[in-house]
């Protein structure tokens, strides 16, 4: 028999992970709306000012690498940012709340390193807690390449040999999900799909309730096993 149990740090992190997923699924549902008002738009404007067609033309131009080039990618860069940012709190919210639980003298940013390596760090090596060996750790360190290439570089590959070969990996882990595209004409841009945001979202949820679970905590529903 299942019992009841509330848990701040399990609801606000399954909240937070349901608050990403929702933005994500707003912001990819109102992209091709918003595409289709202002064409609309655009074309009932050039036919009441009686524009030559190259003047139709280029706003066109403009207009689809608006809402299908910019928009897109920076509305993937968003969601990567997030939940990156939701990984890397909670994770060090539990890292601290499982040691204070099992009086550790250490806190984590006493420890060398920052993010999410020094919290893991941490739970491997000052409360033995196996973090790396969840299988969902590679999507979470994936994560964390990303957000650092969309912030540190602007999505771009970087200009040394070690910079590109990381993202050339990172690339070919999640093929036809991350590619590089000539955003702005001159620039190479790794471009984000939505498809493999959602499955990062996926695969961070149950990273989370398998280590809640192991740590004795309650799941996402607030209900523990009456043994634990």
């Amino acid at each position: 028999m299942a019992i009841i149990a509330f848990n701040p740090l399990v609801i606000g992190t399954f909240q937070q992970l349901f608050g990403v997923s929702a933005f994500l699924e707003a912001i990819d549902t109102a992209i091709p709306t918003l595409e289709a008002s202002e064409d609309q738009y655009l074309t009932r404007l050039a036919a009441q000012e009686g524009w030559e067609f190259e003047t139709y033309a280029v706003e066109k131009v403009e207009l689809d690498a608006k809402f299908r080039t910019w928009i897109p990618t920076f509305a993937a860069y968003s969601v990567i940012i997030l939940l990156h940012s939701v990984v890397e709190n909670q994770l060090l919210a539990f890292a601290e709340r499982l040691g204070k639980k099992r009086g550790a003298k250490l806190r984590v940013k006493q420890l060398a390193g920052r993010g999410l390596e020094q919290t893991a760090l941490y739970l491997e090596g000052i409360l033995s807690f196996p973090v790396k060996a969840d299988p969902a750790w590679r999507f979470v360190q994936d994560i964390q390449r990303l957000r650092n290439v969309i912030v540190h570089r602007g999505g771009r590959r970087g200009d040394t040999a070690e910079q590109q070969t990381a993202l050339d990996d990172l690339i070919r882990r999640h093929p036809q999900k991350l590619q590089f595209h000539t955003a702005d004409g001159i620039h190479e841009q790794v471009w984000v799909s939505m498809n493999l945001c959602r499955n990062f979202v996926c695969e961070v949820e149950g990273f989370f309730e398998r280590i809640f679970r192991s740590a004795g905590l309650p799941n996402r529903h607030m209900q523990m096993d009456s043994g634990q």
